[in-house]
């Protein structure tokens, strides 16, 4: 298959170098990190060790799909941007947040948004390189839960390629899945600075974990997704699973970036206050998070 990683940063690079063996990919990412890969490969290291040869350049015109990997909060200017450069064309999203398939459905139209939810953890080490820290399932999806030949032919090309895939019928309800344990772990990761396995570890991180997700499991079965108690423990699971992670979030405040937190907790706030719900815990990691981007820290 013909893919674009359009944002390829650590986790688009990850997926564009492992597709890279089977398929004729091309990422687009930023200039610098784009040079280098044109001029030495890109370098995975960690579970995946190896050096990969992705395209940079765009050689035509019709590519299968594109998988999005660019920050939530930047959805909507990179769709506008391939629609303007490709034209109609599916896209994938692999990105953290809620929103990111309403706003490709939006301007690209409805049949060419598709889901998705990846567990992999990836770290942007530098130009070039980057680092595979874990390992975990991909789900994907159309979001009218119809099983096409498209996305059967899309999760065959990732399973090929080492990404065990799954296809799901209610990919709306994984996405939410995936949106309530970025809010249990991201920003509880952010304020305390650590890694996703020590919210597990330490009693009063976990029960925070647990408040946070608790909150965000009301706020989706108010909007009619019940993904159940359950969930409580799939975040402790995915917590423990990477545990060594450090979480894109924390990687952003770290690296004075502006983080998804908006697009995370926020999203699940702006939810709740349509409901008439108070969810206090979420309201304090948002406005903590909000309050350390661009902060020059002490010390």
């Amino acid at each position: 298959m013909r893919f674009i990683i359009y944002g390829a940063g650590a986790l688009g690079s990850l997926f564009g170098g492992l597709l890279s063996i089977h398929n004729d990919v091309v990422l687009i990412g930023k200039e610098e990190h784009m040079k280098v890969v044109k001029k030495n490969g890109l370098k995975i290291e960690g579970i995946t060790n190896k050096t990969f040869y992705p395209s940079v350049d765009i050689k035509m015109k019709k590519y299968d799909v594109i998988i999005l990997t660019t920050k939530a909060y930047d959805t909507e200017k990179a769709v506008k941007e391939i629609l303007r450069k490709f034209g109609k064309m599916p896209v994938l999203s692999l990105q953290n947040g809620l929103k990111n398939e309403e706003i490709i459905s939006e301007i690209m139209g409805e049949e060419y948004a598709l889901g998705g939810v990846t567990s992999h953890g990836a770290t942007f080490i530098e130009n070039g390189k980057i680092f595979h820290a874990g390992k975990g399932e991909t789900i994907i999806g159309e979001m009218n839960g119809e099983l096409t030949e498209r996305i059967k032919r899309i999760a065959y090309a990732f399973n090929k390629c080492g990404i065990e895939t799954e296809i799901s019928r209610n990919i709306k309800e994984e996405i939410w899945k995936k949106a309530i344990i970025n809010a249990s772990i991201n920003g509880l990761t952010s304020i305390l600075k650590c890694r996703n396995g020590y919210l597990v570890e330490n009693k009063n991180a976990e029960i925070l974990l647990e408040k946070i997700c608790r909150e965000c499991i009301e706020i989706s079965r108010r909007n009619g997704i019940d993904v159940g108690e359950e969930m409580i423990e799939k975040a402790r699971e995915v917590a423990r699973r990477t545990s060594k992670n450090i979480s894109s979030m924390l990687q952003d405040l770290l690296n004075g970036k502006k983080t998804e937190i908006d697009e995370i907790n926020g999203a699940f706030i702006e939810m709740a206050k349509k409901k008439g719900m108070e969810v206090p815990v979420n309201e304090f990691v948002h406005l903590a998070v909000k309050s350390m981007e661009n902060v020059r820290h002490l010390g």
